[in-house]
């Protein structure tokens, strides 16, 4: 019994201590006259501290997880560190690019606008033809001539298909291609004009890259695709027995099969293909199964 109740007896004795009463009093210096009386127990001082000390605790970790002062930490701040420069390293890459395509935009307008023109072709090397200041542009190659070709076979043997493609509105194939409406692909300026003697059957564009290349007509998208000349091309069947090409795009928007509609923006300007040495749009337009001169029928 005596060995049992000893346990008891200590923890009776540290509950007294705990609960034991002191006074703290403050005096004044000079005349220790008493200035405040604060009456304290252990326990008190225990729960006060671990207060300030849990408080002190959740203020410290609300400013590191929501301010700044987290870039400060050992060890987070140089993960920030690498995360920002890899994002200012992208940014820095895509302003490059950017840079580069206007200064080559800005290049071979200058030397459009002296007659001046040099073209490279990746496959032969060529030089355009400067006469009287005027630019002779550089003749297609057997590719582009060869899908002008299956074009045209398609347009006198195929003609039933095209409109059932494409159903024309009633008495539009009697309108005149000059009563028909037609918006501008791109505004810009024409550096290479239409020239049938030199086999240029459209009409070639200068815009900055990424400006959106707009459908001329409403119609539906019959070729979407790339080829090594021309880069990216769509080619839209609109009625009135008119077609449209659009050439040298960084980006097609639209696929074969879709339906556009007048002033729908179908593709991003850029410079592919080998016969391109800067942003622009090479724009053909044909009527009735023979090119004819954009410039005439559109405002650029």
């Amino acid at each position: 019994m005596e060995e049992s109740s000893m346990p008891q007896g200590r923890w009776a004795r540290i509950k007294s201590k705990v609960q034991d009463g002191y006074q703290l009093v403050v005096r004044d210096t000079h005349n220790y006259n008493e200035v405040a009386t604060y009456n304290l127990t252990p326990l008190n001082v225990y729960i006060a501290l671990s207060t300030v000390f849990l408080v002190a605790a959740v203020i410290t970790f609300a400013l590191i997880a929501v301010t700044p002062l987290r870039r400060y930490v050992p060890g987070y701040g140089d993960v920030v560190q690498r995360r920002e420069m890899a994002e200012i390293e992208a940014n820095m890459a895509e302003l490059s690019q950017v840079v580069e395509a206007q200064n080559l935009y800005i290049d071979n307008l200058k030397r459009t606008m002296l007659g001046q023109v040099v073209t490279t072709d990746s496959i032969e090397d060529r030089e355009e033809i400067v006469v009287a200041g005027d630019v002779v542009p550089l003749p297609p190659s057997e590719e582009e001539i060869q899908l002008r070709r299956e074009m045209e076979q398609q347009r006198s043997g195929a003609r039933r298909d095209t409109e059932q493609v494409v159903t024309p509105v009633s008495g539009s194939s009697a309108v005149p291609l000059a009563q028909v409406y037609l918006v501008a692909p791109v505004h810009g300026e024409i550096s290479a004009a239409f020239s049938l003697p030199t086999d240029h059957t459209g009409v070639d564009i200068l815009a900055p890259q990424h400006t959106a290349i707009k459908a001329t007509r409403a119609g539906i998208v019959f070729m979407s695709e790339f080829s090594n000349a021309n880069g990216n091309v769509i080619g839209i069947q609109h009625d009135n027995n008119l077609i449209s090409f659009y050439k040298h795009n960084s980006t097609l928007l639209k696929q074969v099969g879709d339906r556009v509609q007048a002033g729908e923006a179908i593709a991003i300007i850029g410079n592919t293909g080998t016969q391109s040495t800067g942003p622009h749009l090479h724009f053909e337009l044909w009527h009735e199964g023979r090119a004819v001169d954009p410039g005439e029928y559109v405002s650029f």
